[in-house]
């Protein structure tokens, strides 16, 4: 048998149990067909057969990213990014530019960080009229749990004033900034404008910016509305009819608590965003102590542990794979009492349950998720954003900074880690979370290299029961392969943000490539 396609000369790390580096891989077919050492490939060449010289650098399994909004990352290409703005007035500026561009249509500004603002709050309405008051302009925080309107948006937007999480100025009138519900309110209200048509235009543009940063595989986690429960999705339901059609492998996490409709979809898997607490960042976060910079606010719970106890127990007689949006120790603690409750009346094990996000957890909380056999789908890269001394971090935990992404802890606990980008809520780069997870603020969370990139391959296709297919470079498996532009296992920790892929293969086929191929 001849090979369609050899990498030689590389440095391949195989991920598989036993840590191997081999010097060569083989592909037919769109599996990996051989390995092994020296020249000993040359025996699988013929005339057809691409070679790549992977020039002693790393070659590694495509990479899996375990936690991605895959339409909300593509709609979000054509907004304004506001994430290095710094005042009101810059937001402005960005904000006239575009309604110049494109007069009466909806301006939309994401990653908004009020931490980095010199007014150290978000606009109202009336400020941003300032700047803007004939188009409809909505701008959303670098979580998507705040967005603000301008009076034209609200107008056109039409959000109840009465919804749980509008904000209202000192004459009782909404301010034009929206939490919770509303905000949940905000973003369907915007998606009954998005058709599937555009929907496949924006996800087809994306597809080489995933395939450039070697994403070959993702996990979509698609909807999800805090304060209110979703029975039906657009974006899920987009997934479900159309991931086919695009070379990235997608599988999805329908974010509802309907089981019924689950298994009528004929999926095996249920989640991926039902909140159980907020975020940081908007101090919803569940904790069990108070914010640092809000003395007395702890944050909120979406469900209460009655429901949660219930809704768990259903997943677990269904056999339905779960993943929860767990952030805050408290809601870790309610998420774990709800598996530990319907652990003990099924005796069902096996399927792979997993909490999103863990960013506050305790030592007893690693041990239990652990004998239950739980998996934790982490973002590394926050502590990139948000970890470093006087960061939003610092300034929410207090006196308990220091104590996020734990992962050094839970790796030793056994928790298997999945790693993912939460895009667009961060930049969806592996080589950024693999760099964040090596380099985390606080030393004794840290992870080795070998154990980040597994975080991205083996464990990203254990978590979704595609391990025997996908995540490591072995004889029988997928042909999903990357090649990096140096050797991941000897460059400086703090250089690893330099790395660049090269080459990104799908299913035994080249799909993005800068570098040259030969033939022999």
């Amino acid at each position: 048998m001849k090979a369609d396609l050899i990498i030689k000369n590389g440095k391949c790390i195989l991920m598989n149990h036993n840590k191997d580096i081999v010097h060569w891989i083989a592909v037919k077919d769109g599996k990996i067909i051989d390995i092994g050492y020296g020249e000993e490939y040359k025996s699988l060449i013929d005339i057809n057969t691409v070679i790549k010289d992977a020039g002693g650098n790393s070659v590694i399994p495509g990479f899996i990213d375990s936690h991605f909004h895959v339409v909300l990352t593509a709609l979000n290409i054509a907004s304004i990014d506001l994430s290095r703005v710094k005042s009101f007035d810059e937001i402005g500026k960005m904000i006239k530019e575009a309604a110049g561009l494109n007069p009466g249509i909806h301006i939309r500004g994401i990653h908004l960080q009020v931490e980095q603002l010199m007014e150290k709050r978000f606009p109202t309405r009336t400020e941003l009229d300032k700047y803007c008051n004939t188009s409809p302009v909505s701008l959303h925080s670098s979580d998507y749990q705040v967005s603000i309107l301008n009076t034209c948006g609200m107008l056109y937007f039409k959000i109840p004033f009465m919804a749980d999480g509008v904000e209202l100025d000192e004459k009782e009138i909404p301010n034009g900034i929206f939490k919770r519900y509303a905000n949940a309110i905000l973003y369907s209200n915007t998606l009954k404008n998005v058709n599937d048509d555009f929907r496949k235009e924006v996800v087809a543009n994306i597809m080489n910016k995933l395939l450039s940063y070697g994403i070959t595989t993702l996990h979509a986690m698609e909807g999800g509305r805090m304060g209110g429960s979703v029975m039906y999705d657009p974006d899920s339901e987009f997934i479900y009819k159309y991931a086919k059609n695009y070379p990235v492998d997608m599988t999805l996490f329908y974010p509802t608590i309907d089981i019924e409709k689950i298994k009528k979809m004929g999926l095996k898997r249920i989640g991926g965003v039902i909140y159980i607490d907020g975020t940081l960042g908007e101090r919803t976060a569940a904790l069990t102590f108070d914010y640092g910079d809000a003395p007395g606010q702890r944050g909120i719970m979406c469900m209460a542990q009655e429901d949660i106890n219930e809704f768990v127990l259903k997943c677990y007689k269904n056999k339905l794979q779960l993943s929860l949006f767990t952030l805050g120790d408290r809601a870790v603690e309610a998420a774990l009492i709800a598996h530990e409750y319907a652990f003990e009346r099924t005796g069902i094990s096996g399927l792979r349950h997993r909490l999103e996000h863990i960013e506050i957890i305790n030592s007893d909380q690693i041990e239990r998720a652990s004998k239950l056999g739980i998996l934790f789908s982490m973002q590394p890269s926050y502590e990139a954003y948000w970890g470093a001394p006087g960061g939003m971090y610092e300034q929410r935990l207090g006196k308990y900074y220091g104590n996020s992404n734990k992962l050094r802890e839970i790796e030793d606990k056994g928790v298997i880690i999945c790693a993912g980008s939460d895009s667009d809520v961060t930049e969806p780069n592996p080589i950024l979370g693999i760099h964040s997870a090596v380099n985390h603020p606080i030393k004794k969370h840290r992870l080795t290299v070998l154990e980040a990139l597994k975080a991205y391959t083996y464990n990203g296709a254990y978590a979704i029961f595609e391990e025997n297919n996908k995540g490591t470079l072995e004889i029988g498996k997928v042909a999903d392969i990357v090649i990096l532009n140096g050797d991941i296992m000897k460059i400086n920790a703090d250089e690893i943000i330099n790395l660049k892929v090269v080459t990104t293969i799908k299913s035994g086929e080249i799909l993005y490539n800068v570098g040259m191929d030969e033939k022999c």
